[in-house]
């Protein structure tokens, strides 16, 4: 699938983890340059990297930007009870397979715990993280203050009623057979930046791609990957000395601004970007080759 302006095409690899799974992954951009894996959003998989023209951003900021679907998403085995400290495990693994000695992270929303989860348990492994507009924990007071009541409602239900959730889920999937429809509920409570990358031609039908992709295999998967990002994360997040770029909208209302403040104090040494007028999409479709030449910079030192 080419991106919404852009040549990229996505290509489906697998990656054997040795345990008899594998995970479901996108290998785009520059093939000799610094390897950066990307943590995709939630509800979402590797497929919204076509929706943000990813693989055409990290072409240009001459990266090789590896988009892997975590478990139960999209092409990759599922693993029940899974907890975000052993997605970073997998990911260690799948880094070994592909021969990548060190590596940048990047996680957009809810991929923020995933890609931090990374940086807490295989500091030595990091070249660089940025975090794009990324969720926080939902034991910390006053992060979601400001977030949509809709947004909100469905991380509560992502938290404590999973049967809720699989029935939402199951819904917005059946809404991907009417992507005009549902890009234009969907943008009834963004902000203005946001609305105007949904509104653009083509953008809906990327958008219902993505999520009918995510949860192919059933909504189990996205459901299980939304309570972790929703839950307490079980680890805390402590400044290990990597570089980190912080990339946060000032309106977003699905992660609202505070969630950058605080990871920027829980992370002293990163360098933290806020967008003035920029919303939860907006900021990662204006600035993903800007985040990933940082990242490119950053790996070179």
């Amino acid at each position: 699938m080419a991106g919404l302006n852009g040549g990229t095409v996505y290509e489906e690899k697998s990656c054997p983890l040795g345990d008899g799974r594998r995970l479901a992954y996108y290998d785009l951009g520059d093939p000799s340059g610094p390897p950066v894996v990307h943590h995709h959003g939630a509800p979402s998989g590797k497929l919204e990297t076509a929706f943000f023209n990813l693989g055409d951003a990290a072409a240009r900021a001459g990266v090789r930007l590896l988009v892997v679907d975590r478990p139960g998403i999209g092409g990759s085995t599922p693993k029940p009870g899974r907890t975000l400290l052993g997605w970073a495990d997998d990911v260690e693994v799948f880094a070994d397979r592909l021969s990548l000695a060190k590596f940048s992270v990047m996680g957009y929303s809810m991929g923020a715990p995933s890609a931090l989860a990374c940086l807490h348990r295989i500091p030595h492994r990091i070249d660089g993280v940025s975090i794009v507009s990324g969720a926080g924990p939902s034991d910390v007071p006053g992060l979601a203050d400001g977030r949509s009541p809709d947004v909100a409602r469905v991380l509560k239900f992502a938290q404590h009623r999973p049967r809720v959730t699989s029935a939402v889920l199951a819904f917005m999937k059946f809404g991907t057979r009417s992507p005009e429809k549902m890009i234009a509920a969907s943008g009834k409570s963004m902000p203005e930046a946001d609305q105007a990358v949904a509104a653009r031609p083509g953008a809906a039908p990327r958008f219902a791609a993505f999520l009918a992709d995510a949860m192919r295999q059933g909504t189990a998967g996205v459901r299980d990957d939304m309570r972790l990002a929703a839950s307490p994360w079980g680890f805390t997040v402590d400044d290990p000395g990597v570089p980190a770029f912080i990339w946060h909208g000032t309106v977003d209302r699905n992660v609202p601004v505070a969630t950058a403040h605080w990871l920027s104090g829980r992370l002293p040494s990163a360098e933290l970007q806020l967008v003035e007028g920029g919303g939860h999409i907006s900021v990662l479709d204006a600035s993903a080759e800007t985040v990933l030449l940082q990242l490119h910079q950053q790996a070179l030192r």
